[in-house]
């Protein structure tokens, strides 16, 4: 006789693609890919022993068994979701849990962490810096701030900073290396990392500007060490002024061009729809929107 429950995760993916009756649109929903809600949907089936989708040509449909499955889990699956995050609010109004890109965690908020704990001395702050995708709506996290753009599928989302390129370098390396016919460090290696990789491209296609020649490169694999390489000078950056437009401002580090480019991707701050959250989280995440605003996001 098989186990009362099958796979919690399955049963997730289940309530995703069933409600859309799309392995792709379920995919772009739980950030995963449509193989891997296909591989799940078929764990699932074989773990109850029916078939729960049709599979066609053009798509997917929900069987008869499918349909009471459906009408049975979905709303169970919900209760759980809502019976867990009011036990975790109960249980931890004290604490904060918030999921954020590890760049804009260490430049941007950890440096400003100590003015909240001032005025909000007790309360405890989980700061998970991930460049990964959290499904916020099944998660612990109290709130996300995402680089990423609408929608946000089950989310309530506004945007928090403004995100524009422009290539950087250190007063030092600009008096002592001097700049090009193009107006970059002459000589000096570009600084990237592994997560904005083509950021230097994505500028010189979107200025009409010509691409250094011979130019070498050096890659890390956090943003943070980009931008201590930077500032001290051994070579240039493409910046992001959400991340380190307080560098630029304070002149630790100097625009080469006066041209800046949006990014595709902003900053948005995402929290749970019809999920109110605990005054602890509330105060904080207000308070993360009104830096935002007083540092030109």
């Amino acid at each position: 006789m098989p186990r009362e429950l099958p796979n919690l995760d399955w049963l997730r993916v289940f309530a995703s693609a069933a409600a859309t009756e799309s392995f792709s649109l379920a995919a772009l929903d739980l950030h995963v890919t449509a193989g891997a809600v296909s591989q799940r949907i078929k764990a699932l089936e074989a773990y109850l022993g029916v078939e729960l989708f049709q599979r066609y040509a053009q798509g997917v449909r929900l069987t008869e068994a499918g349909q009471r499955y459906a009408q049975r889990v979905l709303p169970g699956l919900e209760q759980l979701i809502q019976a867990t995050r009011e036990v975790v609010a109960m249980d931890d109004a004290k604490s904060v849990r918030v999921t954020i890109l590890p760049a804009l965690a260490q430049l941007w908020l950890g440096p400003r962490i100590a003015d909240f704990h001032k005025m909000h001395a007790g309360v405890t702050l989980e700061i998970w810096a991930d460049p990964v995708l959290i499904d916020l709506r099944t998660s612990n996290f109290d709130f996300a701030i995402r680089y990423s753009r609408p929608p946000f599928p089950g989310c309530d989302h506004q945007p928090l900073l403004l995100d524009e390129l422009v290539p950087v370098a250190s007063p030092d390396l600009i008096k002592s290396a001097g700049l090009d016919t193009h107006g970059f460090p002459t000589d000096a290696p570009l600084m990237l990392d592994t997560y904005w990789s083509n950021d230097l491209d994505e500028w010189l296609r979107r200025t009409g500007r010509p691409r250094p020649a011979k130019l070498a490169s050096q890659t890390f694999s956090l943003y943070s060490m980009v931008v201590e390489a930077t500032l001290q000078g051994r070579g240039f950056m493409v910046g992001h002024t959400a991340v380190i437009g307080d560098h630029i401002r304070d002149g630790r580090l100097l625009p080469l061009f006066d041209e800046r480019v949006a990014t595709a991707n902003q900053f948005h701050l995402l929290t749970k729809s019809a999920m109110p959250m605990s005054h602890t989280a509330q105060t904080f995440a207000e308070w993360v929107a009104d830096q935002a605003a007083s540092s030109g996001g």
